[in-house]
């Protein structure tokens, strides 16, 4: 049995290397980035943003500083197909704003758009740097009693191992300053009533192993939470999952979204 990772003893190189998702991914990068783009293009956002329908917000990864709203639509095929209204957050990427600037733009972007749109039922989902903002908007009882659920994939709840990696350069995080906006370690709330937390079988023990430590953490908080490792998933391509019939993910975001509403 292989030892347990330990950031805060390893080398900084190992630190990067576990926290470098495209090091474990079953397709180049440039391929998902390139595929993103492709399959987001054809839909105009304002299009798929319906009034009183059930909706899906999600919220993009990239490191706070890479990818954006248009290339985040990838789901909108069976969103159109499922009746289902999409929208993706868009919000400054890093340096041109910090992680906190961040968080404040998604609380305020989510908040606007669940007001508008009155949906029956809202699921909120992020990737990567957008789980954390997905799990960070959860925080504010305003939303987390709107929600039906969120859908927290290949998260980072803990951000101080990345304080010591190439990431952070635009980042300017310090120990300090990543724990003061770290999910995992801050004081739970309430009002959140479902989660899933997932992450690919192809990533790192790191990525992983916060995946199931922030489930627990939620599960500790009172809200129903549901953890997977999902088979031939990796981080750059769990997302396309969201709103597909017979996946994990999609199964689960579905019958939140569809349920008839209380």
């Amino acid at each position: 049995m292989s030892t347990p990772f330990e950031w805060q003893s390893a080398p900084d190189a190992d630190v990067d290397h576990q926290y470098s998702p495209s090091r474990y991914a079953l397709r180049p990068l440039d391929e998902y980035l390139a595929e993103y783009h492709e399959l987001s293009t054809p839909h105009d956002p304002a299009s798929l943003r319906q009034r009183r329908r059930p909706l899906l917000i999600y919220i993009h990864g990239g490191y706070w500083q890479r990818l954006s709203a248009a290339d985040s639509l990838f789901n909108a095929n069976d969103a159109i197909a499922e009746g289902i209204s999409l929208h993706a957050v868009e919000y400054t990427l890093a340096p041109y704003a910090t992680i906190p600037d961040i968080i404040e733009e998604c609380i305020i972007d989510v908040k606007k758009m669940i007001n508008e749109l009155e949906p029956i039922q809202v699921v909120l989902a992020g990737c990567s740097a957008g789980a954390h903002l997905a799990a960070m908007c959860a925080r504010e009882y305003a939303i987390a009693s709107r929600l039906s659920g969120v859908v927290l994939l290949s998260g980072i709840y803990d951000l101080r191992p990345l304080v010591v990696t190439d990431t952070n350069e635009p980042l300017h995080l310090t120990h300090e300053s990543a724990a003061a906006i770290s999910p995992q370690l801050l004081a739970s709330t309430h009002g959140l009533s479902r989660a899933l937390c997932a992450v690919g079988e192809s990533e790192s023990s790191e990525f992983i192993r916060q995946n199931a430590e922030y489930a627990g953490y939620l599960q500790k908080s009172g809200t129903a939470t549901e953890t997977v490792v999902v088979p031939n998933r990796d981080h750059f391509n769990l997302p396309y999952d969201l709103l597909r019939r017979g996946s994990v993910v999609g199964d689960w975001a579905l019958a939140q979204l569809l349920k008839e509403p209380s």
